[in-house]
């Protein structure tokens, strides 16, 4: 009885540890990706219950809570657009109390696809490295690098021909 305690305990203090250090940066990161608040924080809140649930099947907790948390977003988001026919019409919603800056970078990502506006947003609002990120997505670094590479491309060719017209 007492180990099993212990166990649980171990386990509530590795999550609450990834809370502390990631939950901040996964918030802007998930809010980059989809632009509502609603999606990211429910998205946030289900993906670290369910790492409770989960409990010490997980072996490393960052990458499984920012790995679920991105696609709870990417389902709902699939659902509304199912649903309404424009997964972006509560985005407009939520970025209106955001200074004009923000709603500007948020309707230019929106223009990527969600694979690629995914990868930016890991690796440049959330942080990751790609030879850390490749096995949280399960696919080899050089591949990775290669998709981050032309993602990166493609949305300096929205924001500079943006800036050209």
């Amino acid at each position: 009885m007492d180990s099993d305690v212990m166990q649980v305990d171990l386990v509530v203090e590795r999550i609450r540890h990834t809370y502390e250090v990631d939950h901040a940066r996964l918030w802007r990161s998930l809010f980059a990706f989809c632009g509502s608040r609603q999606i990211t924080d429910d998205a946030v809140a289900e993906a670290f219950a369910q790492a409770l649930r989960r409990g010490d099947q997980i072996d490393d907790v960052a990458a499984w809570v920012w790995t679920s948390a991105f696609a709870i977003a990417r389902g709902e988001l699939k659902q509304r657009g199912r649903t309404t026919g424009d997964p972006l019409m509560d985005r407009r919603a939520d970025i209106a109390d955001d200074d004009e800056d923000i709603q500007h970078l948020l309707r230019r990502l929106a223009a990527l696809s969600h694979d690629d506006r995914e990868l930016i947003v890991l690796c440049h609002v959330g942080g990751w490295k790609p030879r850390e990120l490749a096995p949280v997505l399960g696919i080899p670094a050089g591949t990775l690098r290669v998709r981050l590479h032309r993602a990166t491309a493609r949305a300096r060719e929205i924001l500079e021909g943006e800036d050209q017209s």
